[in-house]
């Protein structure tokens, strides 16, 4: 904004940029209205300290129940062990076999106890399941004669219990212990019985040395555990004061004249944002602090994985606040910006939720087993720093250090991203204040037809690209069987393409839009975009592969995913040239184009957003793509080709570029077998398939560069270099067919 509004028409003019006193001032406010309520101060700093020390005596209770509770376990068929090591002394277990597994009071059964038309084996499990036993051990019938020295020496001793009853695994946990030492002394006396020594059996002990030191081993501990609660509660600590800030003003009338005030709306988003963070960091520190105390005095009397956890060590947990701070103000813009969403605390709440869902997996994530700070995983927001902590935690300082420009770098990006769609919800009043309407389906659908637009809305272009990337979720789980033929190849190609792509981008088109050809944005424009885009797409293809090499080893495919994809790979080679380019280039070309930047790209283009309709198109763009790696180099080809959709104003040069592109792909190692005149100056084969000329490397970096400067100059025809109109740059005919070149 060139200057800020307040109520009406009315103009204060004033500077662009933020004042420091005037976000210092909105944040004061923020802070005092939150630390007045009641619910903050409780969630915020009496919640923690009371928390913690309650689940630790929590824990202590379970720990103390496990140890000391005494189950219930029947014997049936004890007259039938003879001859082998006693397993009772009297009607208690013999005390060399019970150890720790003492708490157990058996009571013995036989056919006599039973009552008449009444079976043992149904007895037994009825015991077990109205619970008047926690389980029942039930030795068979010919238990010792099996065991004997007959040739038939197995015999299967059941064990009956009820999984969904605690007291009842603890009692199958302690038979199963006994049980084992039982048979070994059985095992041992029968090797006895032929001369031969019990420790044969064992002729040696792996003894496991661990050389870290205790603190170290500790730190290792909790690297991984402190950071996911701190993070769990920095969003938690986001959210609800950022639904209070914009969605309980909503409610209480007051946002309204805070935005009539001379103050910038960039100045009102910085003040909120510096408050939610405050709170944010503050819920997290509180929480951590309260743990650290509690687990000083509580994880030293419980064993977690059959070994003693001491408490944390404080010096290296200093190392979490490099990670507190950016990503505190990371959620807090989140929230921030969501919550402008919302009409009501209430809404909001439903808002937040599917938020925490998708940034939950990120925390989790270096969790999972081998998951180390890499240059793959630094890449990876959230996750990236989450990960540097954990490295400067356990004193591997090298790899922090290596790594953390590009860690800093990727968390700077995505707290941009979100300070900027924060800013934007409030700058559009129409998006912080509409929608206060009752819906109803039935109105609902008359304004979606009477309504309809040239282009879709930026809600119907979500709506399209969340049903293209569900279809396809599920349609990849049906597909079980990899296509021995080309019929299965084609069905397997088209299927996806045609039904789960293109099809809800027609119908959309059809339904929601008066003009098919301008939703989808097939329109031509200045006749040199349409061969250029092809030898973009000729010049850019060794780029394209060394991004892909590089992915595969940032990202290494896993052996079972190589072998998976094994088949269709030798299929690919023996289909035939033409098929193989229609089936593998032109039809992904047209049907990814026309949806992702035709129909969604144009829903995306309204209201100045030309960065979302980029980024989104390009994201969805990737996703779409069944591998990882295969998302992440589509993904950056897709951010090139909206690029080029924004600056011509049409799909068909996007068309060409992703035919030429996906046909060189399939295509190279046929060219390199080809024998072609010339082609050895152009390709090489090597030991790890065909690749492309260092000569002819170089030359296509430069032409390509060349080739991207000339798109730089295209501007897109009639009003859609301007992406403030709210159509999304939607032109007359007559417009379209006089794009110009500067």
């Amino acid at each position: 904004m060139s200057s800020q509004q307040t109520s009406g028409t009315q103009q204060i003019p004033m500077s662009d940029k933020p004042r420091f006193s005037a976000v210092t001032l909105i944040y004061m406010r923020e802070m005092r209205d939150q630390l007045r309520d009641r619910r903050t101060l409780f969630t915020i700093a009496l919640l923690p300290i009371v928390l913690y020390p309650l689940l630790g005596t929590l824990l202590l209770q379970i720990a103390q129940f496990t140890r000391e509770h005494t189950t219930t376990v029947c014997i049936v068929g004890v007259e039938h062990i003879h001859g082998v090591p006693p397993l009772l002394d009297g009607d208690e277990i013999a005390a060399r076999y019970t150890g720790e597994t003492s708490k157990l009071k058996l009571v013995l059964r036989s056919d006599d106890d039973l009552e008449p038309d009444d079976t043992l084996s149904e007895a037994s499990a009825r015991w077990v399941r109205d619970g008047t036993f926690d389980a029942v051990l039930v030795f068979p019938e010919h238990f010792s004669e099996a065991n004997s020295e007959s040739e038939e020496r197995n015999s299967s001793v059941q064990v009956l219990y009820n999984i969904a009853s605690d007291e009842s695994q603890i009692a199958l946990s302690r038979i199963t212990t006994i049980m084992g030492k039982w048979k070994a002394a059985w095992v041992g006396q029968s090797l006895g019985a032929l001369g031969i020594e019990m420790s044969m059996l064992e002729p040696f002990e792996l003894v496991d040395v661990d050389l870290a030191p205790e603190r170290t081993r500790e730190a290792a501990f909790w690297s991984k555990m402190l950071p996911f609660i701190m993070l769990v509660w920095a969003m938690t600590g986001a959210f609800y004061p950022a639904i209070d800030l914009v969605a309980g003003e909503k409610e209480r009338g007051t946002l309204e004249t805070l935005l009539c005030s001379p103050a910038l709306r960039s100045e009102i988003v910085w003040g909120k944002l510096g408050a939610v963070a405050s709170f944010s960091m503050l819920t997290a520190i509180l929480n951590a602090g309260s743990m650290l105390v509690t687990s000083s005095f509580v994880l030293k009397q419980v064993a977690v994985g059959g070994a003693t956890v001491g408490s944390p060590p404080l010096v290296p947990m200093l190392w979490l606040f490099v990670a507190l701070l950016p990503l505190s103000c990371l959620f807090s813009a989140l929230a921030l910006a969501v919550a402008a969403m919302a009409r009501s605390s209430k809404e909001g709440q439903y808002y937040l939720m599917p938020l925490m869902m998708v940034t939950l997996p990120l925390v989790l994530l270096p969790m999972l087993p081998g998951m180390d700070l890499s240059g793959g995983t630094s890449l990876i927001p959230v996750t990236g720093m989450f990960l540097l902590v954990r490295a400067l935690v356990e004193g591997q300082y090298g790899d922090a250090l290596v790594h953390l420009p590009l860690v800093f770098g990727v968390t700077a990006g995505c707290l941009w991203l979100a300070v900027t769609w924060a800013k934007r919800q409030f700058e559009n009043e129409a998006g912080l204040f509409g929608g206060q309407e009752q819906w109803e389906f039935g109105l609902w659908v008359k304004h979606l037809w009477r309504d309809r637009q040239p282009v879709a809305t930026t809600s119907q272009a979500y709506a399209c690209g969340a049903i293209i990337l569900v279809a396809l979720f599920f349609g990849r789980l049906a597909a079980t069987t990899v296509p021995d033929d080309l019929a299965g190849m084609t069905k397997m190609i088209l299927s996806p393409q045609l039904g789960m792509i293109l099809a809800p981008a027609l119908l959309m088109s059809v339904v929601l839009t008066t003009s098919i050809r301008t939703s989808l944005r097939v329109r031509w424009p200045h006749w040199l975009c349409l061969p250029l885009a092809v030898a973009l797409g000729v010049t850019l293809h060794p780029l394209y592969l060394v991004l892909g090499r590089w992915i595969e080893y940032t990202y290494p495919v896993s052996e079972e995913a190589t072998q998976a994809m094994l088949p269709l790979v030798e299929q690919i080679e023996t289909v035939p040239w033409l098929n193989l380019v229609f089936l593998m280039a032109f039809i992904p070309a047209v049907c990814e184009e026309l949806a992702f930047r035709g129909f969604i790209f144009g829903g995306l283009l309204r209201q100045r957003g030309r960065l979302r309709a980029i980024v989104v198109t390009a994201l969805m763009f990737g996703i779409s793509h069944g591998f990882l790696q295969q998302s992440i180099a589509a993904a950056c080809m897709g951010v090139l080709l909206g690029w080029i959709a924004l600056r011509t104003g049409s799909v068909l040069p996007c068309i060409l570029l992703h035919f030429t592109n996906n046909a060189l792909s399939v295509s190279m190692s046929r060219m390199a077998d080809s024998g072609f005149p010339g082609i050895d100056f152009f390709i090489t084969s090597t030991q790890d398939g065909p690749a492309y000329q260092p000569l002819w490397f170089m030359l296509s970096i430069g032409l390509a560069m060349t080739l991207l400067l000339y798109f730089a100059t295209v501007r897109a025809p009639g009003s859609e270099s301007d992406t403030s109109n709210t159509s999304g740059g939607v032109t007359s005919p007559q417009a379209a067919s006089t794009a110009s070149v500067n």
